[in-house]
């Protein structure tokens, strides 16, 4: 799962035509290198194979008093959209810190129902692994690494604050808390 691709069509997808210069700010002013790991040369770079992969296509410019070179605007295929769709899932599910913030990011792009069954998936995955590292051997004066008490209780303290975070916003999603773009198309009909 490409966290850098999440995020770039979902910047493009919420302008709905955008620059290079449109997304990097998009992705800068929400912070988002201080919970993913994406560099302004990886969103250049996603931009370029994204169309190269028929994801996105290149618009002509609204704007024809420009100064200095031209610049290349793109929008979201319905091909761009399905992968945008499929990562979002994906990222929602993921018991990796960095694709879950990223589509927590865009979880208002899902509706509400689809939403609280990923949630209650990744919610599943992360019990399984807490009872998985709950029961993995530990000595007092490890033989290796892996049976170190503190290597596995940090990751087992990791896990079970990732479930304690699942949970509520779980709960915020199922009591009502944050509108979702179906509920807000839904609304204008």
């Amino acid at each position: 799962m490409s966290t850098v691709r999440l995020l770039v069509l979902g910047s493009i997808l919420r302008r709905g035509i955008s620059h290079g210069y449109a997304v990097l700010s998009d992705i800068t002013s929400w912070h988002a290198d201080t919970w993913t790991n994406v560099k302004p040369g990886s969103i250049y770079h996603a931009l370029d194979k994204l169309e190269s992969q028929g994801m996105t296509r290149s618009v002509n410019s609204e704007l024809n008093v420009k100064l200095g070179p031209s610049r290349k605007e793109y929008t979201v295929t319905k091909k761009g959209e399905i992968e945008f769709i499929a990562l979002l899932e994906s990222a929602l599910v993921s018991i990796d810190l960095q694709q879950f913030s990223a589509g927590i990011a865009f979880m208002n792009m899902l509706s509400r129902q689809k939403l609280n069954a990923l949630l209650q998936q990744r919610r599943i995955a992360l019990k399984t692994s807490i009872n998985f590292l709950r029961s993995l051997p530990t000595e007092e004066r490890p033989s290796d690494p892996s049976k170190h008490p503190e290597l596995v209780g940090i990751w087992v303290s990791y896990v079970e604050n990732e479930a304690a975070t699942t949970e509520r916003i779980l709960a915020n999603v199922q009591a009502g808390k944050y509108e979702f773009k179906s509920e807000l198309l839904e609304g204008e009909r």
